[in-house]
């Protein structure tokens, strides 16, 4: 062994002892990763996506639309028995055979008119209380109208209503003096346009209030038919 090969090699040995005395390793073996920590994070990932899957699942099942329920026997309001859809129900805790002496209804306009019209109408029914008939809605709010008349198209004829009294910003709506039909429309924007009209009318034993768009008032025949032939007594 020549002198420059004998220095190289006391020189690498003084380093390894060196090494020793401090504690660490001549050389440091290159760091690798364990298989078993890839498998760790594959397995948590896998987990993460299923759970992420699984509440989709839950998430479509709870938005899912109801299924229809059949029809319901109404026997409490009137002496023949009232056979409506479930689905007009507002309070499902009215639609029982023993319900109570009012009912909260949304019918759709298409079921009352036979048509293609959008939208509900609130319906309200209750009793009628046994006492003598009132006066026509003409003559009911002759002293709050205004002298102005305007007949429509659709059979109506609205009325105004003088500013300072209690039914300022709306109309009135009548078919003939109102017996039959008549509606109280607000005449400004509202919160619910879908109940800008309010009408009572009385079928056999039944008082109706209805709730409707102002937009539904060239409908107002046919759908008063439709409540007729849904509330009337004649089977």
């Amino acid at each position: 062994m020549g002198p420059a090969l004998s220095a190289t090699a006391a020189r690498l040995e003084r380093d390894g002892v060196r090494s020793a005395r401090i504690g660490r390793p001549a050389s440091s073996p290159p760091v690798t990763g364990h298989p078993a920590d890839r498998r760790l994070i594959l397995a948590a990932a896998l987990g993460l996506a299923g759970s992420l899957a699984l509440t989709g699942v839950v998430a479509a099942w709870l938005a899912r639309p109801p299924t229809p329920a059949g029809p319901v026997v109404v026997s409490s309001l009137t002496p023949r028995p009232l056979v409506l859809p479930a689905a007009w129900f507002v309070r499902p805790g009215t639609a029982t055979e023993t319900a109570p002496g009012r009912i909260d209804l949304a019918i759709p306009w298409s079921e009352l008119t036979g048509s293609a019209l959008p939208g509900l109408m609130r319906v309200t029914a209750t009793k009628a209380p046994e006492t003598e008939a009132l006066l026509s809605p003409a003559r009911r709010y002759a002293r709050f109208l205004t002298a102005e008349a305007q007949p429509l198209t659709e059979g109506l004829m609205r009325r105004r209503f003088r500013a300072g009294t209690p039914f300022e910003g709306e109309d009135l709506y009548l078919e003939g003096e109102g017996s039959r039909f008549a509606a109280r429309c607000a005449t400004g924007p509202v919160p619910e346009p879908d109940a800008a009209c309010l009408s009572e009318i009385r079928i056999g034993t039944l008082s109706l209030r209805l709730r409707f768009s102002a937009d539904r008032l060239p409908s107002w025949s046919a759908g008063l038919a439709g409540l007729e032939r849904l509330f009337g007594t004649s089977p």
